[in-house]
Formats: structure tokens, sequence, C-alpha cells
């Protein structure tokens, strides 16, 4: 509590909370939302946002308290890894692909308009042209607004090393390529969905392009033509278009 206040007094209107298990936070049996519930009542403090959280440590408590009114930021980041059951049993991760699937449609009825990314592997040893595929075909089934894709690269001590079937570099940059491909529609279509409506955006700088620049509760990045200075604003945009990677808008004269 003390570094977030101490935070907020020079000036900063969000915090995230992060961690090496977040979801997994206990403290004298304090949990997760008993941390938000705490740092909601900072004066000066907008937006408090979870950072990288794995699916099975995300409770019902939690998303209800997402779902508001409160400074929680409608937005999650959940690592899926991969589609395959399989493969997410290789890496020693704790749901399968369904399990997954079902939580983040879960998530979704609880949390309007939820703002949604996801971390996915490719080329993990015995990742199969099959096993690939109901990767991808998970990813373009599920609402999310974007995943960042990682290469598998062996690391000395990982158990991974012993495993057999290493995938050649070639497949692993070819499968890279279509999943980063598949995040950038999905981003498109996620920030599409949006055109015609007000949306609160925290400015932070402007974009090589002069576009002045912030995100949204739910993670959408806008950005608007203006001369004015808005770093560290909290002001309405009225979004009228979308780009690769951007919203487009004009801030609302209330």
């Amino acid at each position: 509590m003390r570094e977030a206040e101490g935070l907020v007094a020079r000036g900063h209107r969000e915090i995230v909370l992060t961690g090496v298990n977040v979801g997994r936070y206990n403290n004298a049996g304090l949990s997760l939302v008993d941390v938000v519930r705490s740092l909601e009542q900072i004066p000066g403090l907008a937006r408090i946002r979870i950072s990288s959280i794995e699916p099975t440590t995300i409770s019902d408590e939690l998303l209800e308290r997402m779902a508001g009114p409160s400074k929680l930021c409608p937005y999650l980041h959940v690592p899926l890894q991969s589609g395959d059951d399989a493969i997410l049993q290789a890496m020693n991760r704790r749901y399968t692909a369904r399990e997954y699937a079902d939580f983040i449609e879960h998530a979704v009825r609880r949390v309007p308009d939820l703002g949604l990314g996801t971390d996915v592997m490719v080329g993990f040893p015995g990742e199969t042209d099959q096993a690939f595929a109901r990767t991808q075909a998970l990813l373009a089934d599920l609402p999310l607004g974007y995943f960042h894709v990682f290469s598998y690269s062996p690391r000395p001590g990982t158990a991974s090393l012993k495993l057999p079937d290493t995938v050649p570099s070639a497949s692993i940059k070819s499968r890279s390529r279509a999943l980063c491909s598949l995040s950038r529609a999905k981003r498109l279509n996620f920030y599409h969905r949006h055109v015609g409506q007000t949306v609160s955006v925290l400015f932070e700088s402007r974009n090589q392009q002069g576009l002045f620049t912030g995100l949204t509760p739910n993670y959408m990045r806008v950005g608007i033509p203006t001369k004015e200075n808005l770093t560290n604003q909290i002001r309405p945009v009225q979004l009228h278009g979308t780009m690769d990677g951007l919203a487009l808008g004009a801030i609302v004269d209330l």
C-alpha cells in the first residue's frame, strides 16, 4: 500500500499488479481481491490493472469485482501456450484446451466488454502439424483481442531439453508468422467492434505519426490527432475508425 500511495503521489493514475503467480497471492489470509479492495481506497488512483495471470487462479470473486463498478480494469492476459492437450501436458500446464476455452467463455459472460490477451508458444518439442492446427483453430475461435507469439528455443537446465521430436526452425518461423497474422486480425476485429462508442483513454505519449495515444480500461490503444499535451490525462474519446494496432478517435467535449 505504501508503494502504491507513493506512486499515486508522484502522479501515476494506473497501477499494474504483477508477480510470478499473482493469482495465488495470499498474505495473512488476504487474497488478490483484498489487495484490489485496499488499493481502490487510495485517492487519485484511477485504474488498477492485473498483469499476466494463470487461468486456474482466477476466481469468480475477482471476475465479479472486475465487472464493476470498480477501479479494476476489465482486462485479462491469460496464457494459453498451446491448444493441443499433449503439448500442454508436456509443458506441465494444469489445464486442457477445453478447460481453457470454457474459462474464457465464462469470463466473457461475467465481465462486460472484457479485453483478453494471451501468450502462445510455437515449436515446442513434439508439436506436429496437427497439434499446431489445433492451436491455430482454438485461437481463431476464442474471443481474444490479441496474443503474444513466442518461438520455442532450448534453454539449459529445462526439462524440455530431454524431449524428442524437435521442430525444424523453418516450421517454427512459418507457424509464428501465421499466428502473428491471426493476432493482428483479432486485434483489428476487437477494435472495430468499438467504433462509434465513447471510451475512456489514459493518454501516454505522442507516436511517430503525430497521434497522441493511450489505453482504454480494456486495453485498446487509441490515437487522436491533437496539438495538446495529453500526457497522463484521462479523457473521453469517440472512436470513428481503426488501423493496424490502433483505434482512431476524437476527444468528446463534455
